[in-house]
């Protein structure tokens, strides 16, 4: 009796979608679409799983109005999201550069099993490397956040009629590009750091480490900032985004 409500209450296209099983194979990916048979699925029956827990039944009672409050909350969570990380990385650099300044000024007594002059050598370069590795993953963050924000705009566009291609990607003054920016120049500003302790350590009398230093920062700096720009603009093209909307 439980399997014939759980039928009736299944729409047609998830029914579709199982009945097409087998297609669930690494062809079935497409790398231009970004999604395959496996993800279109667990959307359907995600989507399912909201109705069901809000009581609706077949037909499905999901409104455009319905539809457009679930992608404003989404892009709620997305700008949430966006400010938790660069405020994680600025906690963790705060909270590094100054533990390793009170390393510093630290002056213990007793054996302590790794002497104080080795930690007070290398906490700096192990501070700036940590820094510069998260700052590559907090752009990696930011850059998907902002790609989900467009979709999610896109898809409340579609249900008000409006154009999807309203939305601005790279605008050098949105929030979402500064903040890319802060992560992409504390990020560089960390690597030419690391990179002064790691090439005077090779090389104590090099005469250029600090120019060539500045050069890996800069270099990092504009690496992440150009991995922002095309990624955004290549995962939420005019043609993608149609496609969402023919949707």
């Amino acid at each position: 009796m439980s399997d014939t409500s759980t039928s009736k209450s299944t729409p047609n296209e998830l029914h579709a979608a199982l009945r097409e099983a087998s297609q669930a194979t690494t062809a079935s990916f497409d790398v231009k679409g970004g999604e395959g048979y496996s993800e279109k699925l667990v959307d359907a029956i995600e989507m399912i799983g909201e109705e069901q827990a809000a009581g609706l039944d077949r037909p499905s009672q999901v409104t455009p109005g319905m539809r457009y409050l679930h992608s404003s909350r989404t892009i709620h969570q997305l700008v949430t999201d966006r400010n938790r990380a660069v405020g994680i990385y600025l906690a963790v650099a705060s909270l590094l550069v100054t533990a390793s300044s009170a390393l510093f000024h630290a002056r213990p007594t007793g054996d302590l099993i790794v002497p104080l002059e080795v930690i007070q050598r290398w906490c700096l370069p192990v501070t700036f490397g940590i820094l510069t590795v998260l700052a590559v993953l907090i752009a990696f963050l930011l850059i998907r956040t902002r790609v989900g924000l467009i979709y999610e705009v896109a898809k409340m566009n579609a249900l008000l009629g409006l154009p999807v291609g309203r939305v601005q990607r790279t605008n050098p003054l949105s929030i979402f590009f500064i903040l890319q920016g802060i992560i992409s120049l504390g990020g560089g500003t960390s690597a030419a750091l690391f990179s002064v302790w790691m090439i005077r350590l090779a090389d104590p009398d090099l005469a250029y480490a600090g120019w060539l230093a500045v050069g890996i920062g800069l270099v990092v700096a504009a690496a992440l900032i150009f991995l922002y720009i095309a990624t955004v603009n290549a995962t939420t093209s005019d043609d993608r985004l149609q496609r969402l909307n023919a949707k």
